[in-house]
């Protein structure tokens, strides 16, 4: 039965358009197969087995819940103010991707969101350093307080490059400490390679266990 299912929710993410976005019928049908797969998880109490959780997983579909955003597409239009709280200016990035990375060392929980600026001139990275800790009586859930948030330039782009890209001088910080609202995050399907996971705000997110060397943990 599992088998079927996930392979039905798989054969759905791949029929995705290029930027990552689903047909009404298609988000429709995403939420049924999510709901059916849920009573499947061979890891139904992931805050037990962390070892199953950890480790870096690339986003195959982000639907965020949020009124700004519930309608992106995973690559998508968006700027560094709403990336991240407003600590940042609203400078214009194109988010390309979305990535976590978890750890039990730290009780570490980071998003990692790779961009470019808008004529695609320079290349970088948010990381946002997110802790987590459970919730009792629910094993599912992920209780997370991001607390710092840093750009860094990525491949082959020089900092000065992606600053100017990005419309900051020199000497503004590409580092600030956040003191965001508290969020959750409950993991409703867990086995080697996949991870369904459902937020306090809404979100429905399905990620893929990544080979690509992590780069916000050890």
């Amino acid at each position: 039965m599992t088998a079927s299912i996930k392979d039905d929710l798989l054969a759905l993410l791949d029929s995705q358009d290029a930027n990552g976005g689903f047909s009404d019928e298609g988000f429709r049908r995403l939420g049924e197969l999510v709901e059916a797969i849920r009573a499947e998880s061979p890891y139904p109490l992931p805050m037990q087995t962390l070892d199953k959780v950890e480790g870096r997983w690339e986003a195959t579909f982000a639907h965020f819940g949020v009124k700004h955003s519930a309608a992106k597409t995973r690559i998508h239009d968006s700027t560094l103010a709403m990336q991240s709280w407003n600590r940042f200016p609203a400078a214009p990035i194109r988010v390309l991707r979305i990535c976590q990375e978890i750890s039990r060392q730290g009780n570490a929980y980071n998003n990692v969101i790779d961009f470019t600026t808008p004529d695609g001139g320079a290349e970088g990275t948010i990381i946002i350093r997110g802790v987590f800790r459970g919730e009792d009586g629910n094993a599912q859930r992920f209780v997370v307080d991001f607390v710092r948030m840093e750009i860094q330039p990525r491949g082959q782009t020089p900092e000065a490059t992606l600053r100017a890209g990005l419309g900051l001088s020199a000497t503004e910080p590409l580092v600030a400490d956040m003191k965001p609202p508290k969020l959750s995050s409950d993991v409703v399907y867990l086995d080697e390679a996949l991870r369904i996971n459902v937020g306090s705000l809404g979100g429905l997110y399905l990620l893929k266990r990544s080979e690509e060397p992590a780069v916000s943990i050890a």
